[in-house]
């Protein structure tokens, strides 16, 4: 049987061959590695935001204050504005309208203010969309226009602060959606406003100036 003799010029090409390919693959893995460790940094990089989270069950009616909650930090997402901020403080000026469980944030939704029991709530849509500055619990001046093709209407003050108890989306069925937003205004301001929405005059709320 006749064996066949190997040049060494062809073993050590091989060698070579394989020494290149051996240092491809390193390098092609380190930049997979590379690549996603950087996908997994910026996909867990987020915006934590402080909220307010129930300490102990509360029941309906109790007042919002440093003994009965607790902070904690989280990334709600578009979610975040649904509950209460640790940052935008004055607790004492709350009570609930709903329970909250122990360990539960705070929402928006179900808080009131203090003030509502010197004060009338009423519903009613805007002109122009609130700034994402103005929330539940800011306190606003409403003006009010007629609408008018014939004479210009001069816009007059319609309530001075004016709390917004809850701000809300609603689609009128033309592709458009609008605001409506709840509001507490004093006894001798309310029947300014009722008659305002029954001209159906148009109605925009700005930050108080008092």
């Amino acid at each position: 049987m006749r064996l066949l003799k190997r040049k060494p010029g062809a073993v050590r090409v091989r060698r070579g061959f394989a020494a290149t390919r051996s240092k491809t693959l390193i390098v092609v893995a380190l930049a997979l590695l590379a690549s996603a460790a950087w996908f997994a940094n910026s996909g867990t990089t987020s915006t934590t935001s402080t909220y307010y989270v129930a300490s102990r069950d509360l029941t309906k009616a109790t007042a919002i204050v440093d003994t009965n909650v607790q902070q904690m930090e989280a990334n709600l997402g578009t979610s975040g504005g649904r509950y209460l901020l640790a940052d935008e403080g004055q607790l004492d000026k709350w009570f609930l309208t709903e329970p909250v469980a122990s360990g539960e944030l705070i929402p928006i939704s179900s808080l009131a203010s203090k003030k509502e029991e010197d004060c009338s709530a009423i519903i009613l849509s805007l002109g122009s969309t609130l700034p994402n500055t103005l929330r539940a619990g800011s306190v606003v001046d409403l003006w009010a226009a007629q609408q008018s093709l014939t004479v210009d209407s001069i816009p007059y003050e319609l309530a001075l602060g004016a709390e917004l108890l809850s701000v809300r989306e609603y689609d009128t069925g033309m592709g458009e959606s609008q605001q409506k937003v709840e509001v507490c205004v004093s006894a001798a301001e309310v029947r300014s406003v009722v008659e305002a929405i029954a001209k159906q005059s148009t109605v925009v709320a700005v930050r108080s100036r008092t």
